[in-house]
Parts: structure tokens; C-alpha cells; sequence
């Protein structure tokens, strides 16, 4: 009996986990929420003074794309080539996930380092300039 208690305590969540997941003809369909940041991921058009406002225009867009794309996945009718064109659909995600992650990243970047401190050189030249011609110029040389 204590078996098929433990037994049954190991599969029960294997099976709520499986549920969860949207499958249509046995296919494991991508879900936006896979995708998206938590914030985004009801992201609805922007209106008002959301207009103005990039971030929501941008996932609203990669929205309204990935809805389309799902489209175009359930309707092809065989199995193999929709398991096909699902993951071309997750891999083309991830893509633009890591594009956006770096585009991130890198304003970050310019944020933590304003340009003026990311290349001392350029701004201290005529300085560097002197510097380096210090040693070449000695009092006794002067003519």
C-alpha cells in the first residue's frame, strides 16, 4: 500500500505539469509567455500616452508577429512539419531575446560609462599631446 501511496504522490505532479502545457494533435505549441518579460506578456496596443512609449510599442509588435506565427503553425497540416515550424518559431524568439538583451546591455554600458570616459584619449589629446612631448623638449634644448 505504501507504494502505490508514494507511487502515486511521484506521478500526480508529472501529470498537472503535462496539463499545463498546451498540446494540439500531440504538438507542443510555443507559448508567449515563454518569451515575453512578465510585465509583457498581456501587452495589449498602445494607446493614449502608451504611444510614446517604445517598450510597449516593441513587445506589442513581437506580439502581434509571434500571434501570426502560431497561425501559420496550426494551420500546416502535418505533424512532422509543424513540430518543425513551432521550433523555428521558439528559435527565432530566442533570437530577438538576445538581440534585445544586448541592445540592453549595451545602453547600460553607455549609461554606467558616459562617452567621455570610454576613450580618455579623445578628449585629453592636446594634453596626452604635451605630455608625450615633454620629455623631448628639455630646458637645455630650447633654442
Amino acid at each position: 500500500m505504501k507504494k502505490i501511496i508514494t507511487i502515486l504522490l511521484l506521478f500526480v505532479p508529472l501529470f498537472v505539469i503535462a496539463s499545463e502545457q498546451e498540446v494540439i494533435n500531440g504538438v507542443d505549441e510555443p507559448q508567449w509567455k515563454d518569451f515575453a518579460p512578465k510585465a509583457y506578456e498581456n501587452v495589449q496596443e498602445p494607446k493614449g500616452l502608451n504611444k510614446f512609449n517604445d517598450v510597449i510599442a516593441y513587445w506589442y509588435k513581437r506580439k502581434a508577429e509571434f500571434d501570426k506565427g502560431i497561425e501559420k503553425c496550426r494551420s500546416v497540416e502535418k505533424t512532422d512539419a509543424k513540430i518543425a515550424c513551432y521550433q523555428e518559431l521558439k528559435v527565432k524568439q530566442y533570437q530577438k531575446n538576445s538581440d534585445y538583451n544586448a541592445r540592453l546591455e549595451a545602453m547600460e554600458q553607455q549609461k554606467m560609462y558616459p562617452q567621455e570616459m570610454q576613450d580618455p584619449t579623445s578628449n585629453m589629446y592636446p594634453i596626452g599631446g604635451l605630455l608625450n612631448n615633454f620629455g623631448k623638449f628639455q630646458p637645455n634644448e630650447i633654442r
